[in-house]
């Protein structure tokens, strides 16, 4: 009895530690999630960073370290090359656009008074937006708004997720054999595995929704400059950038555009109404499609709540790596559950 004892006695405080550490590592989670989100950002670039020193290193056959510095120098190039080229012109829009849109919604409000249906949608969305209401949704937008930084706290952050990039694209193995050395010694392959395949779909994800963004913040700016809407470049700048976070991001993008369109006349608001629809239709129908046989097919009700989802969740920032986290949600459920578990060896790997 006392020898039968022992080996439960441990088992036991053994179960205990478990519990333990998994409910302070749940905790720590949920308290750091905001930092987390900023790690994974700065994942991101330097997944992006090293798939452009492994196309150079491919292509001219540099050394590894010769091929990420001059993926940087590029990068850091285009961007300083656009911000020399168009910095001015779209600061000054910016600040146009910024001074112009109240006054487009006054007066979009004033063209819909008479209509006392439509004014009572505005008028919910303008209370459901400030979240002066009860309803629910001015609570999901209060929510929301608590997450949101100031100016200068998300110019600290941006240039913190930067630096960490450079770190993580210099040394990745040190940080992932960190990672790996929590977890138990007999899933360490596979959870290896299952990072690599994560890194590849993410490198995928990125270049694909890059050339989208090109594509679209192009299409509109030239569409709207054609219909003199004022503010074009800011404006298809802007969807461009809302691209990164897939259908919700594109409407909302959208509404600016119209607004400002609308202060040229009602027709010029319906044709930039149309720009946006086909552009997204020729996006959606035509340049996706080819994108994702090379990169990663994602089912788009999965996108819309995870967008809707990581909004509620972790605020704005938990929207705008939604995406990119269901990538890699994606391929660990493939991996551990769809093969480990189910024993499915068919199941495909995003981007894979």
């Amino acid at each position: 009895m006392a020898d039968g004892a022992v080996p439960d006695k441990e088992t036991f405080t053994t179960r205990v530690a478990i519990v333990a550490f998994a409910a302070i590592f749940v905790l720590l989670v949920c308290v750091l999630r905001h930092v987390l989100l900023l790690v994974f950002g700065a994942i991101l670039i330097a997944v992006g960073i090293r798939g452009l020193a492994a196309t150079i290193l491919r292509l001219a056959r540099l050394s590894k370290v010769t091929s990420l510095v001059l993926a940087g120098l590029i990068i850091v190039g285009v961007l300083a090359g656009m911000f020399w080229l168009l910095g001015a012109q779209i600061a000054a829009q910016v600040s146009q656009l910024t001074e112009t849109l109240p006054a487009a919604w006054s007066g979009f409000r004033e063209r819909i008074a008479q209509n006392e249906f439509a004014s009572s949608i505005v008028g919910e969305i303008e209370s459901a937006l400030s979240g002066t209401n009860g309803s629910q949704i001015g609570a999901y937008a209060s929510r929301i708004g608590a997450f949101t930084m100031s100016a200068a706290g998300a110019t600290l952050e941006f240039f913190l997720v930067v630096v960490g990039a450079v770190f993580f694209a210099v040394n990745p193995n040190a940080y992932t054999d960190g990672a790996l050395a929590l977890a138990p010694k007999a899933h360490r392959a596979e959870i290896r595995k299952a990072l690599g395949a994560s890194a590849n779909a993410l490198r995928r994800w990125l270049l694909g929704t890059l050339i989208s963004m090109a594509f679209i913040a192009a299409t509109v700016s030239v569409g709207l400059w054609a219909l003199g809407v004022p503010a074009f470049l800011a404006l298809g700048l802007l969807c461009g950038l809302a691209q990164f976070v897939p259908l919700i991001g594109p409407i909302l993008a959208a509404a600016p555009g119209v607004l400002l369109a609308l202060t040229v006349g009602p027709e010029t608001a319906l044709w930039a109404a149309l720009i946006y629809l086909i552009t997204a239709q020729i996006e959606a129908n035509l340049l996706t499609p080819v994108i994702q046989q090379k990169a990663v097919s994602l089912p788009p009700a999965l996108l819309l709540f995870g967008v809707i989802g990581g909004a509620l969740l972790l605020g704005p920032l938990g929207a705008l790596f939604a995406t990119p986290l269901i990538v890699v949600i994606s391929v660990f459920v493939v991996i551990f559950y769809l093969r480990g578990v189910l024993g499915d060896e068919d199941a495909k790997v995003p981007g894979g």
